[in-house]
């Protein structure tokens, strides 16, 4: 009887602890000025993440095997914590560089973003996160390492083929290809993806605009914009290992667009806007590591953008006519060296070098000008030379008790027409992890950005028909930004983030109605500081075992001071919260279907002058998955209602200016086939430049 008592207590605990391990986690995302994110996914008794060092280490087949997401951009938008905002991947409210195989990038934010698009999202084994990089990353704030899977074992060559198709408004194709073999110490990764249709998009802009002299005039315009044009995106890398732990690597991204935009511009305003242009990019990057720590490499890329514009436009106040040649080429090169030792009873030493130095030529040749509102345009050309060095060198140390500390510091030399300095940027992370699963981290980190390049580049662009001017601001300053952060992991699911920043002279673009002329002035302003405080909770629920259900919640506090915009300083405050919930249905496991239904909300926010209302959205995908898990189709609808767009206004000491955008809603259809031995089991095993456009 006592054995027959002992079995079914023990029966009952297993149970419960079956019921606790097998909940599981997915994603989030949201749209716009401030977008969204997160979440931890936990499949089966197994967590999707484990604690390594300082890292948070994600397993994302798993994390993305019951979603419906083609590329590899699509699949890092389902960990926790990580945001999309402008086209760029934030984590913790803070943007955050992206990685490829550790090996840091001359690439911009947006290229490697454009690359991960490119990329399909099977391609990634894991992602590994830290909110605080030191300085061996060769970054600075927080980055996300993705680790690209590598051929199988026996299984030489294996690949992938998409075809897709988009429908917002205007339809878009895209094709992509991806190839790994392996034969011995050489291994092959290629991929090719070409995008081409059609985009549309509609702007109304309403201005109640007040001159110096006490007119009034009530701006409305209407903008339509359509554009085609092809993209190209490719990439070639070879690994070769000559040994055992010796590794060369040698990679080749390239992209290729033609650009060819027509804008009518009706209203108060009635104008023509054509720009016909390309784009090249070549990166090339080669590094070699040694068995003993060793690593040296260096990293190039080639950028060229020659671009025709056209403006023809009627305004209240007057004309405006011209053609203008616009070219922008750079070059930007990076050579690194580093040395990491283990030391034994826990502790690690690392340091080194890097060097990055760039080169921007950029002009805009004005022709056929003609103008009876405002300042005549003037054609201008300028040189840019910038060099940056980096001194690094930093420890860890594990001590007994599961604690472990990583300091670093990075003594920088740069050096450009505007500045030259030396920084110091310390960063310390402290993480307590007493079980698998479980961790609390503390970090602290301090950084300085400098402006980009066509930030500082004294140019003007027209844009609304001329009643909008765009100029650069050549006295912008960099700013210094401090961090402090405290994560929290429980049961390798249940994920805690708080947060402060402080940033010094922080720079955005703001608009401002001139009160001497008929326009609207966008340019970059540096503040005296912006600050942010916030929080996000994310818990995945699993009421049942064909339901996953993940509920986040993020609250920020922000805080925007100007004293020296123009004749309006500005000391905004407001505390603004977003909701999401993700719901992944099995609706069958023979046939494999899932179907997944996510829904956001956020309550209104500021961003220096602008009140951005609140807005909410609806997204559905479904995944069909047949031939062994080798054919995949994805069917989706993103912001089913066309609720999720952020309509700007702003309503500020005189200054009164609306902006809507179309919002239309997304529907899409993709197929996938996997060929050559790919197996989907789980396989253990770029930072950002300043220049864009």
């Amino acid at each position: 009887m006592t054995e027959m008592k002992q079995m079914i207590l023990s029966a009952a605990l297993l149970a419960v602890a079956a019921n606790v391990w097998g909940q599981q986690s997915d994603s989030l995302r949201m749209d716009s000025v401030v977008r969204s994110l997160p979440e931890v996914m936990v499949r089966g008794e197994r967590p999707v993440v484990r604690v390594d060092g300082s890292r948070l280490v994600y397993d994302m087949p798993r994390l993305v095997e019951k979603r419906a997401v083609d590329d590899a951009y699509a699949a890092l938008q389902l960990l926790p914590g990580v945001a999309e905002t402008d086209g760029r991947l934030t984590l913790g409210s803070q943007p955050v560089t992206l990685v490829i195989d550790g090996k840091v990038s001359t690439l911009d934010a947006a290229q490697v973003a454009q690359l991960l698009r490119a990329l399909p999202a099977s391609r990634v084994a894991r992602a590994e996160v830290m909110y605080t990089a030191p300085a061996r990353m060769q970054v600075r704030g927080a980055v996300i390492n993705v680790v690209l899977r590598q051929a199988a074992a026996g299984e030489p060559l294996q690949g992938e083929a998409n075809l897709a198709w988009n429908q917002k408004h205007e339809a878009r194709f895209g094709e992509r290809a991806t190839l790994l073999y392996s034969n011995g110490p050489l291994s092959v990764d290629a991929m090719y993806k070409h995008s081409h249709g059609n985009v549309y998009t509609r702007t109304d802009e309403t201005s109640h605009h007040t001159l110096a002299d006490g007119s009034v005039h009530d701006m409305d315009t209407h903008q339509q914009m359509r554009g085609d044009g092809p993209t190209h995106d490719y990439r070639l890398g070879v690994d070769w290992r000559p040994a055992a732990g010796h590794l060369l690597s040698l990679v080749y991204t390239g992209q290729y667009d033609r650009d060819r935009t027509r804008q009518t511009i009706s209203g108060n305003v009635d104008g023509r806007t054509q720009i016909d242009g390309h784009t090249w990019l070549h990166n090339l990057r080669t590094d070699y590591a040694a068995p003993f720590g060793l690593r040296l490499g260096a990293d190039f890329t080639w950028y060229r953008n020659p671009e025709t514009q056209t403006l023809a436009s009627t305004l209240p106040t007057g004309s405006l006519r011209y053609v203008v040649d616009n070219s922008q080429r750079i070059f930007r090169s990076k050579f690194f060296l580093s040395q990491e030792h283990r030391l034994g009873r826990g502790w690690s030493l690392n340091y080194g070098a890097i060097y990055m130095g760039s080169s921007n030529c950029s002009r805009q040749l004005y022709a056929e000008t003609e103008q009876t509102a405002g300042p005549r345009p003037a054609s201008s050309e300028t040189h840019q030379q910038e060099d940056d060095l980096n001194l690094y060198a930093g420890f860890s140390k594990t001590f007994a008790g599961h604690l472990s500390m990583e300091a670093s510091a990075a003594a920088s030399y740069y050096h450009s027409v505007a500045w030259h300095r030396w920084n110091l940027f310390p960063t310390l992370t402290l993480t307590w992890a007493p079980k698998a699963g479980n961790m609390v981290q503390l970090g602290l980190s301090c950084d300085r950005r400098y402006p980009d390049y066509w930030t500082l580049t004294n140019f003007t662009t027209y844009s609304n028909g001329g009643y909008n001017e765009v100029t650069g601001n050549p006295g912008l300053r960099p700013t210094s930004k401090y961090r402090l952060q405290l994560v929290g992991l429980l049961h390798g699911k249940y994920q805690l983030v708080a947060w402060f920043h402080h940033t010094d002279d922080y720079f955005t673009q703001t608009p401002y109605q001139r009160r001497d002329r008929l326009t609207v002035s966008y340019q970059y302003q540096n503040f005296d500081f912006q600050q942010q405080a916030g929080f996000q909770a994310s818990a995945p629920v699993r009421p049942w075992r064909w339901l996953d259900v993940r509920a986040t919640l993020i609250g920020v506090w922000m805080r925007d001071k100007n004293s020296a915009f123009y004749d309006i300083p500005f000391d905004r405050r407001m505390a603004y919260v977003m909701a999401r919930l993700n719901n992944t249905v099995t609706l069958s496991t023979r046939p494999d279907i899932t179907l997944s239904a996510d829904g956001m909300i956020r309550s209104r926010a500021i961003q220096a002058t602008y009140d951005l209302p609140g807005s909410g959205s609806v997204d559905l995908s479904m995944r069909w998955r047949w031939w062994n898990k080798r054919a995949v189709v994805r069917l989706f609808c993103t912001d089913l209602f066309e609720t999720g767009g952020i309509n700007p206004r702003i309503d500020y000491r005189g200054q009164q200016l609306r902006m809507a955008f179309a919002r239309y809603r997304e529907v899409g259809l993709s197929f996938t086939y996997r060929f050559g031995g790919y197996t989907e089991k789980k396989r253990e095993e770029v930072d950002t430049s300043r220049f864009g456009q």
